[in-house]
């Protein structure tokens, strides 16, 4: 865009032509001259990047604080924009948290523990719920409980979410986002299988193998954990184009195999993010 186009045309219209680029796009035409960064900072610009509904899952908010849907309303459209990309919200029953992503504005979900079907995750012989504020030794979670594995042979989790919350023609990734207690974790070493389909495929299922451990080496075919920022471990589940015809991603991990004994795993939730 020609930086001059500012000595003829009314700053709401520099800000229409910016905002039918990317949120990369106008935070560099801000620095282009002070009357470009007040049309690319302005509400008009950074409403258009955020997701058409964001009024509605803001008023789902049930964070509180500077997360609180109250708080959220205050900011302009661009501090709205930079927050949510930086700090998940919880909604609903406080068991799902959304955010969008830096780059392009879309959504992002995470399902907690409490979200996902875990089988015998009630029996307190084999799974234990711990609530994220009593635990010191575990990553800090958005969520106010995770879940302990105690000992399974038989490890079957898995989640599902509705494709017309999330952004549509655009490509996914999901992610199981866990941890391990350390120097108390056996027999994960074992691949676990990994799948993503869409409810009522037809299609064979698809399935990947995927390891626990970090330090497993990179030779191994399948899905290698990596360390995210907040001091998680992840893998990634699978992936799935959202068109526009409404369904459900059904996302699943299973060792129902070896049926070695397995100990040690803190599951924290399934991370849904869109894929560059």
């Amino acid at each position: 865009m020609d930086i001059t186009a500012g000595a003829v045309l009314p700053e709401d219209c520099i800000a229409t032509i910016i905002s039918l680029t990317s949120p990369r796009d106008a935070c560099r035409y801000s620095l282009a001259s002070r009357f470009f960064g007040l049309a690319a900072g302005s509400d008009l610009v950074w409403k258009r990047f955020l997701p058409p509904d964001y009024q509605q899952i803001i008023s789902e908010s049930v964070s509180s604080g500077s997360s609180s849907s109250s708080s959220l309303n205050n900011l302009s459209k661009k501090d709205l924009y930079f927050y949510l990309c930086k700090h998940p919200i919880l909604i609903g029953n406080g068991n799902r948290s959304f955010s969008i992503d830096k780059l392009s504005g879309k959504k992002c979900y995470m399902l907690a523990a409490r979200e996902l079907y875990i089988i015998w995750g009630d029996t307190s012989h084999y799974w234990k719920w711990i609530p994220s504020a009593e635990s010191p030794v575990l990553p800090q979670s958005r969520f106010s409980e995770v879940a302990h594995l105690l000992e399974v042979c038989w490890l079957d989790l898995g989640g599902r979410i509705e494709t017309n919350i999330l952004s549509p023609n655009t490509r996914y990734g999901a992610y199981f986002v866990y941890t391990l207690v350390e120097d108390h974790f056996a027999g994960l070493e074992t691949p676990v299988k990994v799948s993503v389909k869409f409810e009522n495929e037809n299609e064979d299922e698809a399935t990947d193998d995927a390891y626990f451990l970090p330090d497993t080496p990179e030779e191994q075919n399948g899905q290698l954990p990596r360390w995210r920022e907040d001091m998680w471990l992840e893998f990634e589940i699978g992936e799935f184009f959202n068109g526009q015809v409404d369904s459900v991603v059904v996302m699943q991990l299973r060792e129902t195999q070896v049926l070695n004994w397995k100990s040690g795993l803190v599951v924290h939730g399934i991370e849904l993010r869109p894929k560059s």
